[in-house]
């Protein structure tokens, strides 16, 4: 035999839930580790900022300091680009001081 549920003991099996928000999560920065180790051979005074601050941009994604990841993230990229662009200026002057002495 089916037991009958009556209309007022339906009240108790409804059970309201609670609204739910969701937020999406940012993507973590790129922190350019690799670019700022490739930087080292280069120019080394400017390619040891970038490690540094490539390594703060990894900190800060890791503890969601999405803000400041970014802000080092741009000062890591900034370095290390800085530091091979100067690197290679310095390098193509010297082999061209070099060729030019050669000449005379």
């Amino acid at each position: 035999m089916a037991t009958k549920t009556e209309p007022r003991n339906l009240a108790f099996m409804v059970t309201p839930m609670q609204p739910v928000i969701l937020m999406s999560l940012n993507p973590p920065e790129k922190d350019y580790l690799y670019l700022s180790m490739i930087s080292f051979f280069f120019f080394i005074l400017l390619a040891i900022p970038a490690l540094l601050f490539s390594i703060k941009t990894r900190e800060a994604n890791f503890h969601g300091d999405q803000r400041t990841a970014q802000i080092n993230s741009r000062l890591a990229l900034g370095f290390s680009i800085s530091s091979i662009l100067v690197g290679s200026i310095m390098i193509i002057s010297s082999i061209i001081v070099g060729v030019l002495k050669h000449e005379v």
